[in-house]
């Protein structure tokens, strides 16, 4: 999955002061760190490996322009952070329910994640809320989106990704500044991972077997989230009922059994024995199905939408502007997303 995330430092709103100053802190190192692209690239004494990196990127801005995707000042400088992920998002979902935490923000709204740059401090938020009861989930965030607040920059931690890669986060974290709906998840990564997958497809024209190995990515992908959609409503519809709470402990525990029983059916029978997304499974619990959804559930609304437009992405764009200050289930009803569907989305 594309894991890009929002940057929540942007002007928070009822959180502790000492969250607000680990945010300031983090993004602080973020700006005053920064290395320019172009002087690092005229710089003989450059990383090889770096070099190398930093002149795909030079190219992939130059491609995301030529989209329409807002690339001017953006991705053009360079962060070593000297650790593995930009940051870790905490995630957590009542044990019995689907209905995910949130915190609010000013500026970017309700968000159903918490963000940290300290792995340390995002395993101690995780653990508080396990011991409240909560299901919690730590997703390892490669890139995020200031929204144009600041320029955002290639980080250490995304130089071991080959170019189509690379170039699908830059897409993704650009298509944020495109279109951005203030409470709503579902829609701005379904809508960023929508514009990153066509945006590839394009990338890649004439580059067939790098293509190729996408197509099968993203095939696999939209297979992955589809079969956890299925226990996902399975799941909703058992919490949503009368039964008891030991009842529907067991009955929880026997639906992400199967769902373990429908992956490795899955791997067996179409994927020739992929193991991609086994370490996804270990721990899977409401948080982490939830997680899915947030870069799925509108994707094929979306999809469709672009093609109604002749795969026409300014178009596109302007289309899903006119739905960004709509209210929610307006925005639904035009991407005839059903009643059912949106009471399984994060509020």
């Amino acid at each position: 999955m594309a894991m890009g995330g929002l940057i929540t430092l942007l002007l928070s709103g009822c959180q502790s002061a000492a969250y607000f100053g680990h945010l300031g802190k983090g993004q602080w190192q973020m700006l005053s760190q920064r290395q320019s692209v172009s002087k690092l690239l005229a710089n003989p004494h450059t990383p090889p490996k770096l070099n190398e990196r930093l002149m795909a990127l030079q190219e992939i801005r130059t491609f995301a322009a030529s989209l329409g995707l807002p690339a001017d000042k953006q991705f053009d400088t360079y962060v070593d952070i000297r650790r593995p992920y930009a940051l870790w998002s905490v995630a957590a979902t009542p044990e019995l329910s689907l209905q995910a935490k949130s915190w609010c923000y000013w500026v970017v709204g309700c968000l159903a994640y918490r963000n940290y740059f300290n792995e340390s401090l995002a395993n101690d938020f995780a653990a508080q809320l396990q011991a409240q009861g909560y299901d919690t989930h730590i997703g390892k965030v490669a890139a995020y989106s200031t929204l144009g607040w600041f320029r955002d920059s290639l980080l250490s931690s995304q130089l071991e990704r080959r170019a189509p890669d690379l170039a699908e986060l830059v897409f993704h974290e650009l298509a944020h500044q495109v279109v951005y709906a203030k409470d709503d998840p579902v829609f701005n990564e379904s809508f960023a991972e929508v514009v990153a997958h066509e945006s590839l497809r394009r990338y890649l024209v004439g580059r067939p077997d790098d293509l190729d190995a996408v197509l099968k990515r993203l095939e696999r992908q939209h297979q992955f989230a589809e079969m956890v959609q299925q226990y996902r409503q399975q799941l909703n519809a058992l919490y949503q009922s009368s039964l008891s709470a030991e009842q529907k402990r067991s009955g929880k525990q026997q639906t992400l059994d199967s769902l373990r029983h429908a992956y490795q059916q899955l791997k067996t029978s179409q994927w020739s024995g992929f193991a991609g997304y086994d370490g996804w499974f270990a721990g899977v619990n409401n948080a982490r199905i939830n997680s899915v959804s947030v870069y799925h559930d509108l994707v094929p609304a979306l999809d469709a939408l672009l093609a109604s437009t002749g795969n026409d992405l300014p178009a596109f764009f302007a289309k899903c502007k006119a739905m960004e200050k709509l209210p929610k289930a307006e925005r639904y009803r035009i991407l005839n997303y059903s009643r059912s569907q949106v009471e399984l989305l994060h509020d």
